[in-house]
């Protein structure tokens, strides 16, 4: 009775947490929603023409169709690069597969804005690719123009979200037994049908997830559209930045907001019910031994890796070399040295940045562990509505919350931003943890409780034992969120707070880019050591 009495209380216990993170997911936007549109001065049939009359603009229908135009194709670029990244360090061990799982968070932990800074070097009409053509063809004009494009906003949207596909599915897909595969390929099915048939049914949960991560990323951009998509389109989370903040227009605002957070949630929704049917496809066991790549799998392992180098590596490798050139003056001869890093501690204010920033990431990603992982362990063997609820707020940008936020608590300010920045890295370590506790065996926690273990000694036991690298994953992934976030503190900061994507918002505001690139360098090593620790630790 005692057991049957503690289980009745963790899944109270997780449903009230579950209920709990979806109020305060849906909190700022009913306070966006009730202090505009359903303002003092507004009826409801006011507000509700009002608002119809804002989507159906011309301008609101393009955003419309743009936005889901670029998340679409952006999804399947991202989901291109990332699913053969996760098929080698699922399947393959090779010299640098550390290296490549810990640094490919980094393009996903650092801010957007350095992402489009260091494209901008890379594939800009002056950056280090059209110099380098331009000298080995004798060319007088710079050969790449596309950044500046829809494609330049696919290539970045690719780049900036392919390690969601390379992490989620490569976790999954380490750990899916091969018996099915090769038992096919005994049978004399070739590879395609093999996998077809014997592993993509069970990675399909892992492929869904990641592909509406991905979708849901690309769908909220912010930054990179605002750059790059000014003279093609914008975004829905650009049209609401502009009309809160640059048009005073808050009741278009929140139609605005209204209506993309609706459809976020018909997607939240549908990947829930996904995840939850083919639930049972994600039982396997322990990661399985890795292999030695031969024949074309070497030979995919160096495509691979020359593609990533070129097209991928190449902004970062741009901005590590603008990080450490000084030039005299904006756009001057530079010269090799450590002048830019020097002036950050004297000047930009590093050291402040760097504690500011320990201020918010570590109290946030350490509120999402701790609450994912109690949620998860309440929603194992759940239905399919506690999975839904988890990823509700996914469906709420952090340009929404903070805004909201920011109405409800107007004084809040810097106190705001740590809780904020939680409830945006909470569904990802959620369902990091719901997936790994899927694959675990059931049959070992309950041999130990009928053997007289209590629940919690089981769950630590067995459990905990077993999800560990994926709690280390999730960690560092809540981590990276929180530190990397430039759209909650740049909303709710206030005063002298300054973590490092402000920092490098004002550097890169002031021209100083040399700076701004040595600024960023710094976030994306902290948050890379993370990964790279977690990493050695889970394949130790």
């Amino acid at each position: 009775m005692k057991e049957l009495a503690g289980d009745a209380t963790v899944k109270v216990a997780s449903w009230i947490a579950i209920l709990a993170v979806a109020g305060l997911s849906l909190a700022p936007l009913a306070a966006i929603v009730s202090g505009t549109a359903w303002g003092r001065d507004a009826g409801p049939g006011n507000a509700l023409r009002s608002s119809l009359a804002t989507l159906l603009e011309p301008r609101s229908l393009r955003a419309l169709r743009f936005t889901l135009t670029q998340a679409a194709i952006s999804t399947v670029a991202a989901l291109a690069v990332g699913l053969p990244g996760a098929w080698l360090v699922a399947r393959y061990r090779f010299r640098g597969r550390r290296l490549l799982k810990s640094l490919s968070a980094i393009p996903f932990s650092v801010p957007p804005l350095l992402v489009v800074l260091a494209f901008v070097l890379y594939y800009g009409r002056g950056g280090y690719l059209n110099r380098l053509l331009m000298a080995l063809f004798s060319l007088k004009q710079p050969p790449l123009g596309f950044l500046y494009s829809f494609w330049g906003i696919v290539l970045v949207h690719g780049f900036y979200n392919f390690p969601i596909v390379l992490q989620n599915v490569g976790e999954v897909w380490a750990r899916l037994p091969r018996d099915r595969e090769e038992a096919a390929r005994l049978l004399g099915a070739g590879r395609g049908r093999a996998f077809a048939t014997g592993t993509l049914p069970s990675l399909l949960p892992s492929l869904a997830q990641a592909a509406a991560l991905t979708f849901l990323f690309c769908y909220f951009s912010f930054a990179v559209v605002l750059v790059f998509g000014s003279l093609v389109g914008s975004t829905l989370e650009v049209e609401v930045y502009r009309r809160a903040r640059i048009e005073a227009d808050p009741a278009g605002a929140s139609a605005i907001a209204l209506a993309e957070t609706a459809m976020a949630l018909i997607v939240v929704s549908l990947i829930g019910l996904v995840e939850r049917r083919d639930a049972t496809a994600l039982r396997a066991g322990s990661p399985q031994p890795l292999l030695r790549p031969h024949g074309p799998a070497r030979m995919a392992l160096a495509v691979y890796a020359i593609v990533l180098v070129l097209f991928f590596g190449g902004p970062l490798f741009a901005l590590a070399v603008e990080s450490f050139t000084v030039r005299r003056g904006m756009g001057g001869a530079g010269v090799a040295g450590l002048g830019n890093f020097v002036r950050l501690l004297t000047d930009a204010g590093l050291a402040r940045s760097l504690a500011d920033t320990a201020l918010t990431a570590v109290p946030a990603a350490s509120a999402a562990l701790v609450a994912g992982s109690l949620v998860a362990m309440g929603l194992r063997g759940g239905g399919c509505r506690g999975s839904i609820l988890l990823s509700l707020p996914l469906a709420v940008s952090s340009i929404v919350a903070s805004l909201g936020w920011s109405i409800i608590f107007p004084r809040g300010g810097n106190a705001l931003i740590a809780p904020v920045l939680a409830l945006v890295a909470f569904p990802f370590v959620a369902k990091a943890v719901v997936g790994a506790l899927a694959v675990l065996e059931v049959s070992p926690p309950l041999a130990a409780r009928v053997l007289g273990a209590s629940r919690l000694r089981a769950a630590v036991d067995m459990d905990f034992r077993a999800v560990a690298p994926s709690l280390l994953a999730a960690g560092a992934f809540a981590f990276a969120i929180a530190a990397g976030d430039l759209n909650v503190p740049i909303i709710l900061g206030r005063g002298t707070f300054e973590p490092l994507p402000i920092l490098l918002y004002r550097l890169a505001s002031a021209y100083r880019f040399p700076e701004a690139c040595a600024a960023g360098l710094l976030l994306g090593l902290i948050t890379g050591i993370v990964f790279f620790i977690k990493e050695g630790r889970s394949d130790a």
